[in-house]
Protein backbone atom coordinates (compact mmCIF):
# COMPACT_ATOMS: atom_id res chain seq x y z
CA UNK A 1 0.00 0.00 0.00
CA UNK A 2 2.52 2.65 -0.54
CA UNK A 3 5.19 4.21 1.64
CA UNK A 4 4.01 4.85 5.21
CA UNK A 5 4.77 8.25 6.72
CA UNK A 6 4.27 10.49 9.99
CA UNK A 7 3.45 14.26 10.66
CA UNK A 8 3.47 16.68 13.39
CA UNK A 9 0.05 18.34 13.65
CA UNK A 10 -1.47 20.34 16.37
CA UNK A 11 -2.71 17.34 17.89
CA UNK A 12 0.23 15.08 17.62
CA UNK A 13 1.64 12.50 15.56
CA UNK A 14 -0.28 11.35 12.27
CA UNK A 15 0.32 8.29 10.49
CA UNK A 16 -1.19 7.86 6.45
CA UNK A 17 0.47 6.37 3.47
CA UNK A 18 1.13 7.56 0.59
CA UNK A 19 1.43 5.93 -3.03
CA UNK A 20 1.14 6.91 -6.83
CA UNK A 21 1.66 9.81 -8.90
CA UNK A 22 -1.01 12.38 -10.17
CA UNK A 23 -3.74 14.88 -9.07
CA UNK A 24 -4.08 14.42 -5.38
CA UNK A 25 -6.55 12.05 -3.71
CA UNK A 26 -7.28 11.86 -0.11
CA UNK A 27 -8.97 8.84 2.01
CA UNK A 28 -10.94 9.04 5.53
CA UNK A 29 -11.59 5.67 6.75
CA UNK A 30 -14.67 4.48 9.14
CA UNK A 31 -14.60 3.98 12.46
CA UNK A 32 -12.24 1.53 13.88
CA UNK A 33 -10.53 1.15 10.76
CA UNK A 34 -7.35 2.65 9.85
CA UNK A 35 -5.54 3.87 6.11
CA UNK A 36 -4.73 0.58 5.32
CA UNK A 37 -8.77 -0.25 4.94
CA UNK A 38 -8.54 1.69 1.77
CA UNK A 39 -5.67 -0.88 0.20
CA UNK A 40 -8.11 -2.44 -2.58
CA UNK A 41 -9.34 0.44 -3.69
CA UNK A 42 -5.59 2.54 -3.99
CA UNK A 43 -3.14 -0.41 -4.97
CA UNK A 44 -5.53 0.38 -7.99
CA UNK A 45 -6.17 4.17 -8.48
CA UNK A 46 -2.77 4.83 -7.28
CA UNK A 47 -1.93 3.75 -11.12
CA UNK A 48 -3.27 7.79 -12.29
CA UNK A 49 -3.50 9.70 -9.24
CA UNK A 50 -1.57 10.19 -6.01
CA UNK A 51 -3.40 8.52 -3.30
CA UNK A 52 -2.83 9.62 0.58
CA UNK A 53 -4.21 7.45 3.31
CA UNK A 54 -5.03 8.97 6.79
CA UNK A 55 -5.09 7.20 10.36
CA UNK A 56 -7.81 9.44 12.15
CA UNK A 57 -7.06 10.38 15.43
CA UNK A 58 -7.22 7.68 17.48
CA UNK A 59 -6.50 4.94 14.82
CA UNK A 60 -4.06 3.22 13.53
CA UNK A 61 -0.68 4.53 14.30
CA UNK A 62 -2.09 8.34 14.71
CA UNK A 63 -1.89 9.80 17.82
CA UNK A 64 -4.60 8.83 20.59
CA UNK A 65 -6.46 11.85 22.25
CA UNK A 66 -8.87 12.67 25.05
CA UNK A 67 -11.51 14.18 23.03
CA UNK A 68 -12.81 12.72 19.56
CA UNK A 69 -15.70 14.68 17.49
CA UNK A 70 -16.08 15.31 13.90
CA UNK A 71 -15.29 19.06 14.09
CA UNK A 72 -11.87 17.77 15.72
CA UNK A 73 -11.14 15.38 13.11
CA UNK A 74 -12.01 17.94 10.38
CA UNK A 75 -9.19 20.46 11.48
CA UNK A 76 -6.73 17.59 11.39
CA UNK A 77 -7.66 16.71 7.73
CA UNK A 78 -7.29 20.92 7.43
CA UNK A 79 -3.97 20.62 9.06
CA UNK A 80 -2.89 17.24 7.16
CA UNK A 81 -3.52 18.72 4.03
CA UNK A 82 -2.14 21.97 4.60
CA UNK A 83 1.24 20.44 6.04
CA UNK A 84 1.45 18.68 2.16
CA UNK A 85 0.72 21.31 0.53
CA UNK A 86 -2.37 20.53 -0.92
CA UNK A 87 -4.31 23.58 -2.12
CA UNK A 88 -6.98 21.58 -4.15
CA UNK A 89 -7.66 17.78 -4.05
CA UNK A 90 -10.35 14.70 -4.22
CA UNK A 91 -11.50 13.52 -0.73
CA UNK A 92 -12.80 9.93 -0.53
CA UNK A 93 -14.15 9.04 2.65
CA UNK A 94 -16.50 6.37 4.31
CA UNK A 95 -18.54 6.33 7.71
CA UNK A 96 -17.50 8.31 9.90
CA UNK A 97 -14.63 9.74 7.49
CA UNK A 98 -17.60 10.41 5.61
CA UNK A 99 -18.77 12.89 8.14
CA UNK A 100 -14.90 14.57 8.60
CA UNK A 101 -15.28 14.78 5.00
CA UNK A 102 -19.16 16.53 5.05
CA UNK A 103 -17.55 19.20 7.91
CA UNK A 104 -14.88 19.75 5.22
CA UNK A 105 -16.85 20.02 2.22
CA UNK A 106 -19.29 22.97 3.81
CA UNK A 107 -16.74 25.02 5.26
CA UNK A 108 -13.61 25.12 2.65
CA UNK A 109 -16.24 24.26 -0.36
CA UNK A 110 -13.34 25.57 -2.81
CA UNK A 111 -10.32 23.71 -1.87
CA UNK A 112 -12.56 20.21 -3.17
CA UNK A 113 -12.01 19.20 -6.29
CA UNK A 114 -14.24 15.83 -6.37
CA UNK A 115 -15.72 14.32 -3.06
CA UNK A 116 -16.94 10.72 -3.34
CA UNK A 117 -18.92 9.77 0.26
CA UNK A 118 -19.36 6.15 0.58
CA UNK A 119 -22.60 4.97 1.88
CA UNK A 120 -23.07 7.49 4.61
CA UNK A 121 -25.67 10.53 5.02
CA UNK A 122 -24.86 13.47 7.77
CA UNK A 123 -26.21 12.48 10.78
CA UNK A 124 -30.17 12.05 11.32
CA UNK A 125 -32.16 11.64 14.34
CA UNK A 126 -34.22 8.98 11.85
CA UNK A 127 -30.98 6.77 12.78
CA UNK A 128 -29.71 6.18 15.81
CA UNK A 129 -26.65 3.82 16.92
CA UNK A 130 -26.30 1.82 20.16
CA UNK A 131 -24.23 3.36 22.62
CA UNK A 132 -20.72 1.30 22.98
CA UNK A 133 -20.33 0.31 26.48
CA UNK A 134 -18.10 1.75 28.72
CA UNK A 135 -14.76 -0.77 27.99
CA UNK A 136 -14.44 -3.25 24.74
CA UNK A 137 -15.49 -6.28 25.32
CA UNK A 138 -12.40 -7.69 24.02
CA UNK A 139 -9.19 -5.84 22.78
CA UNK A 140 -9.68 -3.76 19.92
CA UNK A 141 -6.82 -2.01 17.77
CA UNK A 142 -7.98 1.60 18.13
CA UNK A 143 -8.60 4.20 20.85
CA UNK A 144 -12.24 2.80 22.22
CA UNK A 145 -12.69 6.28 23.67
CA UNK A 146 -13.12 7.18 19.59
CA UNK A 147 -15.73 4.80 19.41
CA UNK A 148 -17.60 6.57 22.72
CA UNK A 149 -17.62 9.88 21.50
CA UNK A 150 -18.58 9.32 17.80
CA UNK A 151 -21.48 7.37 18.45
CA UNK A 152 -22.80 9.63 21.05
CA UNK A 153 -22.04 12.73 18.70
CA UNK A 154 -23.77 10.66 16.18
CA UNK A 155 -26.98 9.83 18.28
CA UNK A 156 -27.50 13.76 19.25
CA UNK A 157 -26.77 14.96 15.60
CA UNK A 158 -26.93 19.21 14.98
CA UNK A 159 -29.53 19.95 12.31
CA UNK A 160 -27.46 22.53 10.71
CA UNK A 161 -25.24 19.28 8.96
CA UNK A 162 -27.96 19.05 7.04
CA UNK A 163 -28.93 22.74 6.12
CA UNK A 164 -25.36 22.96 5.04
CA UNK A 165 -25.41 20.80 2.26
CA UNK A 166 -26.45 23.23 0.18
CA UNK A 167 -22.66 24.75 0.32
CA UNK A 168 -21.01 21.45 -0.92
CA UNK A 169 -20.35 22.91 -4.29
CA UNK A 170 -17.63 20.48 -5.48
CA UNK A 171 -19.00 17.52 -7.77
CA UNK A 172 -20.43 14.99 -5.60
CA UNK A 173 -20.45 11.13 -5.69
CA UNK A 174 -22.46 9.22 -3.50
CA UNK A 175 -22.42 5.66 -3.57
CA UNK A 176 -25.26 3.69 -1.69
CA UNK A 177 -24.69 0.30 -0.22
CA UNK A 178 -28.21 -0.80 -0.25
CA UNK A 179 -31.45 0.08 -2.81
CA UNK A 180 -33.31 3.00 -1.84
CA UNK A 181 -31.59 4.51 0.97
CA UNK A 182 -33.53 7.46 2.31
CA UNK A 183 -31.37 9.71 3.84
CA UNK A 184 -28.81 9.08 0.69
CA UNK A 185 -31.58 10.04 -1.95
CA UNK A 186 -32.77 12.96 0.23
CA UNK A 187 -28.73 14.29 0.05
CA UNK A 188 -28.47 13.31 -3.84
CA UNK A 189 -31.78 15.88 -4.07
CA UNK A 190 -30.28 18.68 -1.67
CA UNK A 191 -26.69 18.78 -3.32
CA UNK A 192 -25.93 21.24 -5.62
CA UNK A 193 -23.74 18.57 -8.04
CA UNK A 194 -24.84 15.23 -6.96
CA UNK A 195 -24.95 11.67 -8.41
CA UNK A 196 -26.38 8.82 -6.70
CA UNK A 197 -25.09 5.08 -7.03
CA UNK A 198 -26.12 2.13 -6.07
CA UNK A 199 -23.53 -1.09 -5.20
CA UNK A 200 -26.09 -3.76 -3.47
CA UNK A 201 -22.92 -5.29 -1.10
CA UNK A 202 -23.70 -3.38 2.60
CA UNK A 203 -21.91 -0.71 4.17
CA UNK A 204 -18.49 -1.31 3.12
CA UNK A 205 -18.62 -1.27 -0.04
CA UNK A 206 -14.83 -0.12 -1.08
CA UNK A 207 -14.24 -3.81 1.52
CA UNK A 208 -16.69 -5.80 -0.24
CA UNK A 209 -16.66 -4.72 -3.67
CA UNK A 210 -13.26 -3.50 -4.67
CA UNK A 211 -13.74 -3.41 -8.20
CA UNK A 212 -16.72 -2.32 -8.83
CA UNK A 213 -15.96 0.54 -6.15
CA UNK A 214 -13.10 1.52 -7.64
CA UNK A 215 -14.27 1.59 -11.86
CA UNK A 216 -17.07 3.82 -10.17
CA UNK A 217 -14.86 6.06 -8.92
CA UNK A 218 -12.17 6.01 -11.78
CA UNK A 219 -15.52 6.94 -13.84
CA UNK A 220 -16.76 10.05 -11.31
CA UNK A 221 -12.79 11.37 -11.20
CA UNK A 222 -12.30 11.78 -14.99
CA UNK A 223 -15.81 13.33 -15.06
CA UNK A 224 -17.27 10.47 -17.40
Amino acid sequence: MGKRSTVELPAGTFSYFEEGTGPSLVFLHALGRSATDWAPVTDRLSRNWRCIALDQRGHGESVRCDHYSFEAMEKDLRAFVDSLGLDRFSLVAHSMGANVAWLFATRTPGRLERLVIEDTAPPSPDRTHREPPEHPGEPVSFDWNAARQIISQLNRPDPDRWNDLTKVTAPTLLISGSANDDLLNAVHATLPDGQLIEIEVGHHIHQTAPGEYSSSVERFLRGE
